[in-house]
């Protein structure tokens, strides 16, 4: 089996356009094989988000996933995905923030699928999600030090590892 590219099911050219017009000075916009990808400061994802969930061009309405990344110099990611079920259009929104800062605006009052994957990314990143309805860990219990995903984590010592 050989694995490919994935290619545009659409015309991203006019959609691509017509985001950055409508979005233009409030995030960065291009593309990535099928998906477009909307770079955005946190002070404008809600913003962001909102324009392509109700714009008829993109009509993301399906709420994927969220993905937390640890670029490992300090910077957070926070990585959105959603579709357009009627559009076929894919959208990825990224976001940026510190360990020393690590708030970004929930998606819940957006998409109500982003309630459960944010609560994992805060778990295993400890990307805040302000106002978030019900922001706590998923995995691990509250009192556990840290967040396992980021890669200055250092797992607590126990005397089951011989520490």
């Amino acid at each position: 089996m050989v694995l490919s590219t994935p290619r545009p099911t659409i015309d991203l050219a006019p959609v691509v356009a017509h985001v950055e017009r409508v979005l233009a000075g409030r995030a960065r916009v291009s593309t990535l094989h099928d998906m477009i990808v909307i770079d955005v400061e946190r002070e404008h994802l809600v913003d962001a988000a909102r324009t392509v969930r109700d714009d008829p061009m993109t009509r993301c309405d399906l709420y994927s996933i969220n993905a937390g990344v640890d670029m490992g110099d300090g910077e957070l990611r926070s990585v959105t995905f959603v579709r357009g079920v009627t559009t076929h259009v894919h959208v990825m929104l990224r976001t940026r923030c510190t360990e020393m800062d690590p708030h970004i605006p929930s998606l819940a009052s957006v998409w109500e699928g982003a309630n459960w994957a944010e609560r994992e990314t805060y778990d295993m990143f400890g990307i805040v999600f302000d106002d978030h309805p019900d922001l706590r860990r998923v995995f691990l219990e509250e009192s556990f030090p840290g967040h396992p995903l980021r890669k200055s984590f250092l797992p607590p010592r126990s005397d089951a590892r011989g520490g």
